[in-house]
């Protein structure tokens, strides 16, 4: 609560401002999300009704594919606490608010949508993501830097030069951590990059973190963005 707030921003007998607005803006971060869950609940328990009165079945995604084919199923899935947005984006207002539960072992690299594969153009798996602007980036995430631009570029002219170069490579093998090792950057060094101080003061640990700090303290630099 703000009263809460208010007594632990106490020292020496006054209260500090910022440390009580970040947290005012926390408690209210909070209760605005529990509104959004109370909406997402109720809207899901009348999907729930209006699916099973048509003769659907709830099924989890390991059974899709052994129960294709013999009866309708329906799953919820996307932005909940326990299917997806409780661990993605350690980074803008999940990290500014402290939200994010992912941890330095969740590597969003080593998946599909995060940039596993995305230099295996025609395999399953291979994914890139693309902004209404036409920037292509090698994960859902999205890198700091874009790869190109498919309004002057094919998406084949802008993946192929990328294979064999050792940052996308690192990223398109889910190891985010060796992207710099031809730069200097050992994975220890990309590990302490990875962490970063939240506004309450807390250290927070995530290799998307190091790879922001890669591509602006190593890529930003245009000599360096052709490694190879």
């Amino acid at each position: 609560s703000l009263a809460h707030c208010a007594i632990a921003a106490r020292v020496g007998g006054f209260v500090e401002a910022e440390p009580f607005e970040r947290c005012r803006k926390r408690v209210a971060a909070i209760g605005t999300a529990r509104a959004s869950h109370a909406r997402r609940d109720a809207l899901q328990t009348k999907l729930t009704a209006m699916f099973e009165a048509a003769g659907m079945e709830a099924i989890e995604p390991a059974a899709w594919h052994s129960a294709m084919g013999k009866a309708r199923h329906y799953h919820f899935f996307g932005a909940t606490p326990d299917s997806w947005i409780g661990k993605l984006w350690p980074r803008g207002r999940a990290q500014a608010n402290e939200l994010s539960q992912a941890t330095v072992a969740d590597n969003f690299c080593n998946g599909w949508s995060g940039g596993l594969n995305f230099l295996q153009p025609g395999f399953s798996g291979s994914e890139v993501s693309i902004e209404p602007n036409g920037n292509v980036y090698p994960c859902c995430a999205k890198t700091r830097l874009p790869v190109g631009n498919l309004q002057t570029q094919s998406l084949d002219s802008i993946l192929r030069p990328l294979q064999g170069n050792p940052v996308y490579e690192a990223i398109s093998m889910g190891h985010p951590e060796r992207m710099g090792l031809r730069s200097g950057w050992s994975v220890e060094k990309f590990l302490a990059k990875s962490v970063v101080r939240l506004p309450s003061g807390r250290l927070y640990q995530n290799l998307c973190v190091g790879c922001d700090r890669f591509h602006e303290e190593v890529l930003a630099a245009p000599e360096l963005v052709s490694l190879s």
